[in-house]
């Protein structure tokens, strides 16, 4: 059954490029769609390498390994970076042509290979940086707040086969009482990191809209906390959401961001998981589902 599917995909996609329906530019027909031809060789594949600082490299290959063992002996490192980062784009976008008949520029191709390598540079520097003080305690255990503020937790969740993602966010007083509970879910298939920055961004809104004073705000990813307090500029979709939760932090003035073990998250995280079933839906503490207010009772224990 699989072999029968791959060969109609296979057939699908030759049809569409003699008939023109692919991106023309992608799809030359000029040779076989070897890996070598669809990432080099290929006339738009030219275009995009000439974009980049990358010196061309063995004529001769016959195959992509060759080529590529090549050009990791003769690129220097920013070459190697910036080569892999074209190779990912090109491969992205040649996927977008196949499965979704999108028709990119050469220049665009590029613009997302910078932003991947925009994205990585940042990563690494995140990966060095000494992490704020908020963000080193690491508590195992949920803790009430003192007396009168409110402590926030958020979640992600991915769910790859229903192409779509949930966020689960839970509001609780210094008594350890809900005041409100809430699951969002949305369409797309993002990275994790993405998901969880939005989740943010829903928990600084919901705060603000709330107008809830003096907030702790309590996540189990340490890279979007970093990031919204960090000074890093980053040009990418993940970058834009992260300046739009540095602007609500600025809105909402007393909230403190804090980094906790999973241990220390779980009626977020159980939320954002029950999203799939539960989209949408704002809880108070005594509409609260049964494995959500087990948690919350176990959280005061």
């Amino acid at each position: 059954m699989k072999k029968k599917k791959e060969k109609k995909i296979g057939k699908a996609w030759i049809d569409r490029c003699q008939s023109g329906d692919v991106c023309s530019h992608l799809t030359c027909n000029a040779a076989p769609e070897t890996i070598l031809h669809v990432l080099v060789r290929c006339s738009f594949t030219r275009s995009c390498w000439r974009q980049t600082r990358v010196q061309a490299v063995a004529p001769g290959a016959m195959v992509f390994r060759s080529w590529f063992v090549e050009g990791l002996a003769s690129w220097s490192e920013a070459e190697r970076l910036e080569a892999a980062m074209t190779l990912w784009a090109v491969w992205k976008v040649r996927n977008e042509v196949v499965w979704n008949a999108i028709s990119p520029s050469s220049e665009e191709v590029i613009h997302v290979a910078n932003v991947n390598f925009s994205d990585w540079c940042n990563a690494q520097q995140f990966e060095n940086e000494t992490l704020p003080v908020q963000s080193r305690v690491l508590c195992d255990k949920w803790y009430p707040p003192n007396f009168p503020y409110i402590k926030v937790n958020v979640d992600g969740a991915l769910f790859t086969n229903e192409a779509r993602f949930g966020m689960g966010l839970v509001a609780r007083c210094a008594a350890g009482m809900v005041l409100q509970a809430k699951t969002v879910l949305r369409t797309g298939l993002l990275q994790p990191h993405e998901v969880e920055a939005l989740g943010f961004k829903e928990a600084l809104s919901w705060i603000k809209s709330n107008g809830w004073v003096g907030v702790f705000l309590e996540s189990d990813c340490l890279r979007v906390i970093s990031d919204i307090q960090s000074n890093k500029n980053m040009v990418s979709p993940y970058g834009h959401i992260i300046l739009e939760c540095k602007a609500l932090c600025a809105e909402i003035g007393n909230i403190s961001l804090s980094f906790v073990k999973r241990s220390a998250n779980r009626v977020a995280h159980q939320l954002a998981r029950s999203s799939l079933s539960e989209a949408d839906r704002i809880f108070s503490s005594f509409s609260l589902p049964f494995v959500i207010s087990s948690l919350v009772l176990d959280d005061l224990k």
